[in-house]
């Protein structure tokens, strides 16, 4: 084989590689991302006693216990629910005339992949002579930023017990993994036309090579 052909053959099989290598470079991005999440738990007690009724401490409470978990996306984005602290609310009577809507302010540390940051909620207690009920919100959904990807985590939570009752329940956080902009991954039709195309400009030198050694 003369030192033409030679050369135009490597650089057929180098290009045919890089076709290769791009077409498969999707497939290999797409890994599973594990999320791991940690909520270091919280307790609120006492909430709406007017001093007119019982002193235990107990009666309005809420206690949200450590809890952590697992998740596995794909590296391309998605959305999950996930646990974040199992809840023991308990009811009783918090005094004459203390029926009515409170707020409370409270926070807890919620580590996602090892990045820590503080989760601050809204807690809306309103007490009827019926039933006595929690509405729990966060002021602002916490957005992790990682390498390749970002983890935004948003809590809603309702509970309702009766008076002299308790009601065990879990607080839950919605997250969404995005892909940060530098790492999507290209479409599929984008690289086959990409692999057509130097699949092509392969042809024309091999083409080329011929031709000159024709002459």
């Amino acid at each position: 084989m003369s030192q033409n052909l030679r050369h135009a053959s490597i650089t057929g099989a180098s290009l045919a590689v890089l076709v290769l290598l791009l077409v498969m470079a999707p497939a290999a991005q797409a890994n599973p991302i594990q999320i791991l999440t940690e909520a270091s738990g919280f307790q609120l007690l006492g909430m709406g006693n007017n001093g007119h009724g019982t002193t235990n401490p107990n009666f309005d409470a809420l206690f949200g216990g450590a809890h952590s978990n697992s998740h596995v996306v794909d590296s391309t984005g998605g959305r999950f629910t996930a646990v974040l602290n199992p809840l023991l609310f308990t009811a009783g009577f918090t005094g004459l005339g203390s029926g009515g809507t409170y707020q409370f302010n409270f926070s807890q540390l919620l580590t996602v992949n090892g990045q820590t940051q503080t989760l601050d909620l809204l807690a809306t207690l309103t007490i009827t002579s019926v039933q006595d009920s929690i509405h729990i919100t966060a002021g602002d959904p916490l957005i992790f930023q990682f390498d390749t990807f970002s983890v935004t985590a948003t809590v809603p939570a309702t509970l309702r017990a009766f008076e002299n009752g308790e009601l065990r329940d879990f607080l839950c956080a919605r997250f969404e993994v995005k892909p940060n902009c530098d790492t999507t991954v290209p479409e599929p039709a984008t690289m086959v036309l990409l692999g057509t195309g130097l699949a092509g400009i392969a042809a024309k030198i091999r083409r080329r090579r011929k031709t000159k050694l024709r002459a």
